[in-house]
This record gives structure tokens, C-alpha cells and sequence, in this order.
């Protein structure tokens, strides 16, 4: 019988460097007498950081997130597509991702069990606000670790004392149970947590608040009824005001700057929105045995256009996810700028490869007649997403531009309708280009993995305030969030937005009106609200509430990792998929609200000495697995 066992790798310190206590150095076993010692303790707490990492990793960050969700499908690479199809490949012995997810929350957990549990003796002589520190991120990342299981499998087994040989008999507790032990270690961590960080990338109060009114309001959704305590949607407004009133946080004031990166440990990884993130180097002995690959997988083929060559700017396709019609459509494209900050729609000719020439029909004059149509350098193809009803994209219109164009909407050379999309080509989310890896086919990305930042906390008021009928208070802080998204006054928005609104290109001014909502946006009944995206039978409007939320907060964060959760909790994952994502609609169902327990913890499980029964082992797993 396999039991449970969980060896230790601890990251060593390095003092010195602004994203520095993260270098790896496998140096433990099972033993626990290197953390008796300060040095010890210290190289524990960093190597926790490791965690936080782990969600950048590898298929997992985007296979439990954003496949099977309403803004992303499946694209070309199908390696783990049974996460969006909900095909019968998604059970519980699935290795690839289910496992590996489990395995690390419950190593990374024991760690931080160690550390707890020795910190009050070793660091008895140290500085208090160190000891009060060190003890915080431990308690703040076993509170994030368990938050990360409960929501995606329900209630797990706890533990909250070292490990330190082999055990099987560990039975899962109650959801209601893990919802209360995340809850106690994140208020200790706000306890206990200093409001700035004395590193890079430090856990401070704003993140261990954060995860709180994210956690109250988690156990306050549709999924957690039965369990909802009362006073839960006031906890989670009142701990995501104290970030948004009273941290050091504040919102970038240009969408971009959050995701424009410009260099390694650049101005957008050190932005004052982003409330934690996990740090990644081009160093490479800070980046492990993976670094940050979530770069690779929102990727479209772009190599094979005319003039393009895959490369470090425009990344390594592994096509992954694809946006839904609902993912591109949910976004009003003309006044919010976030769809063309979010999403790449140009790219630049790497060299002369099959590059048409102006003819004697198409050249804009005779003098160019013969000529390359494009030069290194000049825009080699761009993504139009139009309308349906956009007459526009001929093939003689599009011949008659320089680069490639592709556009939703076109019409052939016989005038019928059709698409230059498909499964390979697409716009393809722009968030996690890294043009600073060794070289464009490295999978070790270099750039920070964003797990808080402070436009979700104004979400998380914002949904709690509107979940307890204070609709006006919602309105407010939803457009705080809004306001920022719109175009500022004199701002280029670039010649592929104007030629794909169709709109003049003289058209600078500021979007903010437009962008500024009111109840309307979820009233039944009104224009607004007619003209925003909801599923077929939402109708009232507190549904209609949590339906523009998840609207926003799709639009806020496309891709960040958080959808699939989000669909689940408010028990709009069946209704959403069916409606907006074709390649999940014919097998989800209401038993995906939660993932299949690891057929390998079921297997190892005992009761007494004895393994379970089949009866037990049915018990021990998630209905309908």
C-alpha cells in the first residue's frame, strides 16, 4: 500500500538581491534539526515562496483556471483538453495536472506546519516584528494553500502538525472546516504581517486582507450555501476596503502599465497595484525547473504569416487557449481599452519570407508597382475583430493593405461570408509575452506571476456590497475600476483600432463617460442593460448583479488565472459554458462544479490500519466521479 510521504526542497537566501530570497538549493530530507536555528528558519520561510511559484509553473495554471470556463476554449494544442471538453478523460486518474496540484499544496503545507510550529521557540531571542513576520507568511500561505484546494475540490484533509513519517490514515474534513482554518490563518496573518514589504515580493497585510475578504466571500457564493455564515459578505466588504482605504496600494493609472513588460524586475513588476505576485529572474538559478511558462499557452501560430519567423517578442505558440466569441465580445471595444491592451492584434515583420508585391490593381500608386509590400520592421499582419454585420473585409479591401490581414468577418472572392480564423489563428492575450528569455523557443519565462492585485479587491467589494443589496456602493467602486479602463483624452489607441471600429483616426478624446455605468447596467428592463452580454433566463435583478460581475470581472482579468473558480463558487459554470463556450456545452454538468479527488490519495487512504472498503473509497470521492 503506498502511503503519503513528503520530502522537503527549501530555497536558500540570498540577501542581497531585490527578488533574492528565492535561489534554490535542494538541501533537506525528511529532518527537521536544520530549521532549529535562525539561518534555518529563514531558508524555510523563503523556500515556502516556492508555492506561490508552483501556480506559473506548468499546464495546471492554465488547465484548473481557464479551460472549460466561458472566455477561453480550447485551441490547436489539445494536450489537456479534457479540462475544456469535460470529457471522460477528467477523473480521478488523471496525473498531469490533478495530482501534481495536490501533491505540491500538501508538501508546501507540511512545510509551512514546520515552520509554524518551530518558529515561536528558535526566533524566542529575535526581533519581534521579524518573528511576527516569518510566522505571518507561514500562516498566510497554508491559509492561500487551502484556499486553493477548497475551491477546486471541496472539502480536504487537514493538517496543521508537522509530518514527519509516513501516514495514511488522513481522511478529508468537511468544506466547512477548511473555510474556517483558512479564515483563522489569514486573520493571524493580518495580525501578525507588516504593512510594507522589506522585499521584493514580500507577503504583506494588503495580500493576507485581500485573501480573506476573497475567502469570506468565496464561502458567501451560490457553492457554499449551506455553509454561509451570516455576517460573510460584511467581513469580505469590510477587509477589501481596509486594502483599497488603507494599504499602500493604489491603482495603476494606465491599464498597461500592469502588463507592459519592459524589462526583468521592470516599473510593471513593481507597480503599486499589484498586491503579491510570485517573483521570477532571468537569472536562472532563480527560475527552477520550470519558471513562468504561463507565456507559452495563449499563444496563435504567427510564424507561418508573410514575413514573420517565430521569435523572443511574439513568443513560442504552444496554442493552448483560444478567446471565446463571448471572451472578445464581452468587452465594449471602441471605449474600453483593455480588450487592445489585453490583446495582440499586430505583429511586426522579422524578415522578407514570401512578402507579396504591390500589382497594377492594388498598388496604392504606380510607383510601387512590383515593390515589397512590407520591409523588416513595418507591420507584417493584424487581427481585425469586427461585427457580423462588417461588409467590409473583401478580399480586394484586404488585398489593398500592406500587412495581412485577418478578420473575423470577411468575404471571399465569390462574396460569401466566412472567416480568416480558425483553430491556430486567433488574437491571441498579450499579458504574458517575455521577450526576455534566452532565446525564443526557452519555456523558462522570466516575468511575475500577478496572484492579487487591487482592481480584484474593488471587484470583491464591490460583488459583496451588491450581494447584500447595496447596489449604489457596488456601482462606485465597480467604476473606479472602469474609469481607469477607459481611453484618456489624447491617447492613440494605434491604426488596427481605428481601422477595425471604424472609426476616424482624429478620434482622441477621453472614453470615460461611456465607460461609467449605473444601475441600469443590471435593471432588466433597460437599454443598458440589453446591451450587456447576460446567458438566456436571467431576469432579476440580483441575478442579473452576479452576472455583470462576472461580466467585469472577465474583462478586468481575461486570462489571470481566477475564471474557472469564479464560475464555480456562483454555480454559473453549467449555465455560462453552455451558452458561450460550444466545445464544453455537450458534456458539462453540475459534478464539474468540483474537481475529481487524486485516485492516488484515495488508493494510499486507511482507516484503522485496514484500507478502505469500495463503499469508503466511493465515499471519499466527489459526487458523480
Amino acid at each position: 500500500m503506498k502511503k503519503f510521504i513528503y520530502s522537503i526542497f527549501i530555497l536558500s537566501a540570498l540577501a542581497s538581491c531585490s527578488e533574492s530570497f528565492l535561489e534554490e538549493e535542494m538541501v533537506a530530507t525528511l529532518t527537521q534539526q536544520r530549521y532549529d536555528t535562525p539561518e534555518g528558519i529563514e531558508e524555510l520561510v523563503n523556500g515556502a515562496y516556492e508555492g506561490l511559484r508552483f501556480h506559473f509553473n506548468y499546464e495546471w495554471s492554465y488547465a484548473l483556471t481557464n479551460y472549460g470556463t466561458d472566455t477561453f476554449t480550447n485551441a490547436a494544442g489539445t494536450n489537456h483538453v479534457h479540462y475544456n471538453t469535460y470529457s471522460g478523460n477528467l477523473n480521478s486518474l488523471e496525473t498531469a495536472n490533478l495530482k501534481p496540484y495536490w501533491d505540491n499544496m500538501y508538501a508546501q503545507i507540511n512545510l509551512q506546519n514546520i515552520g509554524i510550529s518551530k518558529i515561536p521557540t528558535v526566533l524566542a531571542n529575535s526581533n519581534e516584528t521579524l518573528r511576527n513576520t516569518r510566522l505571518g507568511e507561514l500562516y498566510f500561505l497554508r491559509g492561500f494553500d487551502y484556499y486553493k484546494l477548497v475551491t477546486q475540490f471541496g472539502g480536504v484533509p487537514i493538517s496543521v502538525d508537522p509530518i514527519t513519517s509516513d501516514i495514511a490514515d488522513f481522511p478529508r474534513a468537511t468544506k466547512a472546516e477548511v473555510f474556517d482554518l483558512i479564515i483563522a490563518d489569514l486573520t493571524t496573518a493580518v495580525d501578525l504581517l507588516p504593512e510594507v514589504e522589506s522585499q521584493e515580493g514580500r507577503i504583506t497585510k494588503a495580500a493576507a486582507q485581500h485573501f480573506l475578504a476573497k475567502a469570506y466571500l468565496t464561502r458567501a457564493s451560490e457553492l457554499n450555501a449551506d455553509i454561509t455564515e451570516s455576517s460573510d459578505l460584511q467581513n469580505a466588504a469590510d477587509y477589501a476596503m481596509e486594502v483599497i482605504e488603507n494599504s499602500p496600494n493604489s491603482l495603476a493609472s494606465d491599464y498597461n502599465d500592469l502588463f507592459e513588460y519592459t524589462s526583468v524586475n521592470g516599473p510593471n513588476e513593481t507597480n503599486s497595484e499589484i498586491i503579491l505576485a510570485a517573483q521570477f529572474d532571468n537569472n536562472q538559478s532563480l527560475l527552477g525547473r520550470y519558471g513562468n511558462q504561463t507565456h507559452l499557452y495563449f499563444l496563435s501560430v504567427y510564424r507561418f504569416f508573410p514575413g514573420m519567423t517565430r521569435n523572443l517578442n511574439d513568443g513560442r505558440e504552444f496554442q493552448r487557449l483560444r478567446p471565446t466569441e463571448y471572451g472578445l465580445d464581452v468587452f465594449d471595444r471602441k471605449n474600453d481599452s483593455r480588450f487592445y491592451k489585453s490583446f495582440q492584434t499586430s505583429y511586426i515583420a522579422q524578415n522578407t519570407n514570401n512578402v507579396p508585391v504591390w500589382d497594377s490593381e492594388n498598388a496604392p500608386s504606380p510607383d510601387l508597382v512590383g515593390q515589397l509590400k512590407f520591409s523588416v520592421g513595418d507591420t507584417a499582419a493584424i487581427y481585425i475583430i469586427n461585427e457580423e454585420d462588417d461588409t467590409r473585409f473583401t478580399e480586394d479591401f484586404k488585398d489593398s493593405y500592406a500587412p495581412l490581414i485577418l478578420a473575423r468577418y470577411s468575404f471571399n472572392e465569390s462574396g460569401s461570408a466566412t472567416t480568416d480564423w480558425d483553430i491556430s489563428t486567433y488574437p491571441s492575450l498579450s499579458k504574458y509575452l517575455d521577450p526576455f528569455r534566452t532565446n525564443y523557443n526557452d519555456a523558462k519565462g522570466t516575468r511575475d506571476g500577478i496572484i492579487a492585485r487591487l482592481s480584484e479587491t474593488y471587484l470583491i467589494a464591490a460583488e459583496a456590497y451588491g450581494r447584500m443589496g447595496n447596489y449604489s456602493q457596488a456601482v462606485n467602486l465597480i467604476n473606479e475600476v472602469r474609469e481607469r479602463a477607459a481611453y484618456k483624452a489624447g491617447e492613440d489607441r494605434g491604426w488596427v483600432y481605428y481601422l477595425a471600429e471604424n472609426i476616424d483616426d482624429s478620434t482622441m478624446e477621453s472614453t470615460q463617460n461611456e465607460m461609467t455605468i449605473t444601475e441600469d447596467v443590471f435593471t432588466p428592463g433597460t437599454t443598458a442593460s440589453n446591451e450587456e452580454i447576460y446567458p438566456s433566463g436571467v431576469s432579476s435583478k440580483p441575478e442579473m448583479f452576479i452576472h455583470y460581475i462576472l461580466n467585469e470581472r472577465a474583462r478586468e482579468l481575461m486570462g489571470e488565472f481566477h475564471r474557472w473558480v469564479d464560475l464555480s463558487r456562483t454555480e454559473t459554470l453549467v449555465q455560462r459554458a453552455q451558452a458561450f463556450n460550444p466545445d464544453a456545452a455537450a458534456n458539462v454538468a453540475e459534478k464539474f462544479l468540483l474537481r475529481p479527488i487524486p485516485q492516488s490519495y484515495i488508493d494510499a487512504l486507511q482507516s484503522n490500519g485496514q484500507p478502505l472498503s469500495q463503499e469508503e473509497r466511493e465515499e471519499v470521492q466527489n459526487p458523480g466521479y
